[in-house]
């Protein structure tokens, strides 16, 4: 596979490095440079910015273990920021982004490939408002997930792999029940998969679909506020 890359250095007092890639939709097996994705190391952090659609990355193996094909998959990345003007993740941009912690900047993204955040262990939030169509395997593996939040008429793949597979959210629902959400997760209004409270309904994916109510991270006290309304809110044990 081809890149093409711009390497940046600083030396001095704070030093610092980055490394850019053009990350835009492939020809060919070279990346576009309409979206590019930079790499700084002092910050741990990576920004993708430019306009339009990114491109998609593949399944590879390396050394005997699965992994993908993006240049900074060995990079240490606890920060993802996507920049206005950027409107999709391509599939497993972030996939075994080990200590990927957040990623901001999702509001004007329209559709998330397949795996594009799977196994991102770390990752305990997300919030993609306006997305409408959602990969398979978008977010499998991603044992510390908490919440998610996507609009109403959101689109989740359904086969082969679902977008939670082998996620906490899966775990609820193939045992049928999440357990005791603990008493933060009852003050902000959200039910477990097996005790949906009024207004909220079951899914056979283990979530608790809701409709025209606030979208709250998890470690709220309480819902105070109808803003944001035609929300889904994933909160599971």
């Amino acid at each position: 596979m081809k890149y093409s890359a711009f390497i940046f250095c600083f030396i001095g007092a704070g030093a610092a490095f980055a490394e850019t890639w053009n990350c835009g939709p492939a020809t060919d097996g070279v990346y576009s440079d309409s979206v590019k994705c930079t790499y700084d190391e002092a910050s741990k952090t990576l920004t993708i910015s430019g306009e339009g659609k990114m491109g998609n990355y593949h399944y590879v193996q390396v050394d005997g273990e699965s992994a993908t094909d993006t240049p900074w998959l060995r990079k240490d990345i606890v920060h993802a920021v996507v920049e206005k003007g950027v409107t999709t993740i391509g599939d497993r941009v972030f996939k075994a982004l080990y200590n990927l912690e957040d990623v901001t900047g999702l509001e004007n993204i329209e559709s998330v490939g397949n795996f594009a955040f799977g196994y991102d262990g770390k990752l305990t939030s997300i919030d993609i408002p306006n997305a409408q169509n959602i990969g398979q395997g978008a977010f499998a593996d991603t044992v510390s997930l908490m919440y998610a939040g996507f609009s109403e008429s959101v689109d989740f793949a359904t086969e082969p792999h679902l977008p939670f597979r082998a996620s906490r959210l899966s775990k609820c629902a193939s045992h049928g029940e999440c357990g005791n959400c603990g008493e933060k997760f009852v003050q902000a209004g959200v039910g477990c998969v097996n005790d949906c409270y009024v207004g909220y309904y079951p899914t056979n994916q283990g979530y608790c679909k809701i409709i025209k109510l606030r979208y709250t991270l998890p470690e709220a006290d309480a819902a105070t506020s109808n803003d944001n309304e035609n929300m889904i809110e994933w909160i599971f044990e």
